[in-house]
């Protein structure tokens, strides 16, 4: 959390907070931060009990803010989070084995820490991918719903040090997500007569409609749609986000902080050029997202199609005294050039010089300022850029059991990483290359550099 507060949040604070962060969906926002209150404080009063689930469904067309709604509160709170995808659990035979990774990518979010973890939020998107289809059991579906049934009720996972303690999954908080387009027929196909009356009469009106399903959608309606009973009752909650309309779009655009005009906007203003994106641009941009279908996350794929004329130019029109770039309906509607304008006085070259100067300079690394390599390194490994080197590493732990070394060999890898920064990561992927090849994992490695005292050649030669 980015606060310096001392108490946890109210649920009033949390929909604040969101409010902040997000456009409309003011059911879906308060019931989430209903839930979050209610699962934190439930599971500090009372872990180890059985008490009623706070899980949170969150039913809703794509790219409502869903996820986003939950990322922003994981954020607020300062828990580890990750986004699982249920349509990848859709092969029973892996459904065990796909729930694991699951959990260990939110261990791995964690730090490795297990109790940190266990504070964490799980978002299972698209649950809908998982629904019941045939009568009977070889039903992929129900695997699935299974798989997160168990996680919900409780999987332990015990670390490879025992004194690292365990995770209990029983204690994470789950929200789930789906679209299912179906919702509302359910419900007024449940619904008698007399109560369709009240609520057909908003038919016109979208909000209204989703406003009266929140009152009235039960566990039963998800169990009409695929959904297991058992899995049904899992859900404290279940909220329904709306579509969003032309004035949610231009809101997430022009208003956003971190949206992808205001993140436009920085990038071209680095180059001296101010990026202004006229009102009726980005009412056309909102019509095409609308149209689209993608909802929200659609948005970034439409104006980088709209700054394509451009995007290849920033350093050229910089040079050439351009100071401000004009985005039009036209290049939003036509695809056509924007128009733009040259500065009275002296252009933005100096600027975009010493940005390009300190980009290029980041890269380079001063030999006389790299540690000694206390091993060869390869020629491969050397001619990597410095920005290359830690997504290389990152990849090689984890596939060499970085989640599964014990709390002393964490220790010693962690102080090896330290000890070699910037530059001195070759030293770090050569290790690890070797490892690799000598056919051990990150543990091992880890054992022989505490038992030869910090000797990374004499480790490398003792585990070849």
């Amino acid at each position: 959390m980015t606060s310096q507060r001392t108490t946890f949040p109210d649920p009033l604070e949390i929909q604040a907070f969101l409010d902040q962060q997000i456009q409309g969906q003011k059911r879906a926002k308060r019931d989430l931060s209903v839930a979050i209150y209610n699962h934190y404080v439930t599971q500090h009063l009372a872990p180890d009990s059985d008490a009623t689930p706070q899980h949170l469904l969150l039913l809703g067309p794509a790219g409502v803010g869903k996820s986003f709604l939950v990322q922003k509160a994981a954020e607020m709170l300062g828990v580890p989070w990750i986004h699982a995808d249920a349509s990848s659990l859709v092969q029973p035979v892996m459904a065990g084995e796909e729930v694991e990774r699951i959990v260990g990518a939110l261990v791995q979010r964690a730090g490795g820490d297990f109790e940190h973890a266990q504070k964490g939020i799980i978002l299972i998107d698209r649950l809908d991918t998982c629904r019941r289809t045939i009568p009977g059991p070889g039903d992929p579906g129900v695997a699935v719903q299974d798989s997160l049934l168990a996680m919900m009720d409780g999987l332990v996972m015990n670390h490879r040090d025992p004194s690292a303690g365990t995770l209990d999954t029983s204690g994470i908080l789950f929200i789930c997500c789906g679209s299912f387009p179906e919702v509302t027929e359910v419900v007024l196909a449940r619904l008698g007569e007399d109560d369709r009356i009240g609520f057909q009469a908003e038919e016109d009106d979208e909000d209204e409609i989703n406003i009266a399903l929140n009152d009235v959608i039960e566990r039963s309606d998800l169990v009409t749609m695929g959904i297991g009973a058992e899995l049904a009752a899992r859900f404290g909650s279940i909220s329904l986000l709306k579509e969003l309309n032309e004035d949610d779009f231009i809101h997430i655009l022009d208003k956003m902080e971190h949206g992808i005009i205001a993140q436009k906007k920085r990038f071209w203003l680095e180059h001296g050029i101010h990026l202004n994106f006229e009102e009726g641009a980005m009412r056309a941009i909102a019509r095409k997202a609308r149209q689209s279908g993608e909802g929200a996350r659609g948005l970034h794929g439409i104006v980088e199609k709209v700054l394509d004329p451009i995007d290849h130019r920033p350093v050229e029109l910089a040079r050439a005294g351009v100071d401000r770039i004009d985005i039009t309906e036209a290049c939003v509607e036509e695809r056509a050039e924007p128009p733009m304008h040259k500065a009275s006085g002296e252009g933005s070259e100096e600027k975009v010089e010493k940005l390009l100067g300190e980009v290029w300079s980041s890269l380079q690394i001063d030999p006389e300022s790299a540690p000694p390599t206390p091993i060869p390194i390869d020629p491969a490994i050397m001619a990597l850029p410095v920005i290359s080197l830690a997504p290389a590493i990152a990849q090689m732990e984890l596939a060499l059991g970085r989640l599964g070394l014990s709390t002393e060999q964490d220790r010693t890898w962690r102080e090896l990483l330290k000890k070699y920064p910037n530059k001195g990561m070759q030293v770090i992927l050569q290790l690890l290359a070797h490892t690799q090849k000598s056919g051990v994992n990150l543990g091992a490695l880890c054992d022989a550099i505490k038992k030869n005292d910090g000797d990374l050649a004499a480790a490398l030669e003792s585990i070849s």
